[in-house]
């Protein structure tokens, strides 16, 4: 064979290469955020002072009706919490984002005696599909209502106000099926019903997906179109959004070159618990080179994941409750939080809401002194001797 025609083939195959590259990301929807995760996501260095690692796992809590799983995780999580504590002497936590349209008093009933030992708190989850502004509305307000008599959303100073996860991924009607959601003002009736902050993202694959990744940013609303969110305001030191602007704390969205176990091309990492990637330390490493910080409040780190906690079937459980989480959290206490170079710190939504004000500010100093800056702690009102589950 000529040179001539090696060449070519190697020219042939090279181009070829590329057309497969470039089809994958977009069939995946992976052009939405590649750009600004390439040249706008600095990575995380190691510090020369201080940092504080801000660790809040957001988890679509859906047992579906399945009281095993209940009882399961009642047991099993406190069991895991106990055992891991942060720089502040606060256990493990979860933020619960319970599903409304799924609503079982005998779940939230378990789940308002766990928060109330203070291991979580309890924010809103709501898939929809084919709503209109006014049937959302009354979706939303029927299920926080339902969840505040259970005990649930209860502020110490009685305001109403909630973090939340759109189901599917749709928020804003967002997806490319707008059936999924249907309300392309949906960030307005959020923002007027008391939400502080939205922690849908990242979603991989999904035309949901934000062009930011790994940022913490503030989005306004256009009524008449989908996809509010897309871009926004970034989170800054000294910034001071209005009220017609919602937070969209992103969790990690990281692309691990040094794992290729899907062979055709490297693991994109979403955070996800729930996922064909095992927890382990690793993969927190890498969540924490997504750098989502405040800009100008490097020092102050969060490290987002998010799982379907209550999905315990094809090896789940072990990354949520098992040997996995805590094999991995026994190494982040060990590095990130000797007390020198890092300080770890777990929280909840609302408490790393207050943090990220905090910052904005200005604030300095230990970040724990701020997990109730502006929203209250949620009182949990239980009946000591009530059963937790049927």
């Amino acid at each position: 064979m000529t040179f001539k025609k090696v060449l070519l083939l190697g020219l042939v195959a090279i181009l070829c290469a590329v057309a497969v590259i470039t089809y994958m990301i977009y069939d995946r929807n992976y052009n939405i955020w590649l750009y600004d995760y390439t040249f706008n996501s600095p990575s995380f260095s190691e510090p020369d002072s201080l940092t504080d690692i801000i660790f809040v796992v957001v988890d679509h809590w859906e047992p579906g009706g399945n009281i095993d799983i209940v009882n399961t995780w009642m047991k099993r999580y406190r069991e895991l919490a106990d055992k891991h504590i942060d720089a502040d002497g606060v256990k493990l936590q979860h933020t619960f984002f319970y599903p409304i349209e799924q609503f079982r008093g005998y779940e939230v009933d378990s789940l308002v005696k766990l928060c109330s030992e203070g291991y979580g708190e309890i924010e809103v989850h709501l898939h929809h599909k084919e709503d209109n502004s006014a049937s959302l509305r009354e979706k939303l307000i029927d299920g926080i209502d339902s969840l505040r008599a259970h005990g649930a959303l209860i502020s110490s100073d009685s305001n109403v106000f909630f973090g939340f996860i759109h189901g599917n991924w749709a928020l804003d009607n967002s997806r490319f099926d707008r059936n999924l959601c249907g309300v392309d003002d949906e960030i307005s009736i959020l923002l007027d019903l008391g939400c502080y902050a939205d922690f849908t993202f990242p979603a991989l694959g999904q035309t949901a997906q934000p062009s930011l990744v790994n940022k913490i940013y503030y989005a306004f609303d256009n009524p008449n179109e989908p996809k509010s969110y897309d871009t926004g305001t970034l989170s800054r030191v000294g910034l001071t959004p209005t009220t017609e602007q919602l937070m969209i704390m992103e969790g990690p969205m990281m692309i691990n070159w040094s794992d290729w176990r899907f062979k055709t091309h490297p693991t994109f990492d979403d955070g996800n618990l729930f996922a064909d990637i095992p927890t382990s330390f690793e993969r927190f490493e890498l969540w924490v080179k997504a750098n989502v910080h405040v800009r100008g409040k490097p020092n102050w780190v969060f490290v987002r994941p998010f799982t379907h906690g209550a999905y315990l079937r094809d090896g789940a459980e072990e990354n949520v409750l098992g040997s996995n989480i805590d094999q991995m959290l026994n190494k982040v206490e060990k590095k990130y939080n000797d007390g020198k170079k890092f300080r770890l710190h777990y929280m909840t939504a609302r408490e790393a809401y207050n943090v990220i004000k905090a910052a904005e500010a200005g604030l300095d100093g230990n970040p724990n002194q701020y997990r109730d800056y502006i929203l209250p702690k949620y009182i949990y009102p239980v009946d000591s001797t009530a059963e937790e589950a049927l």
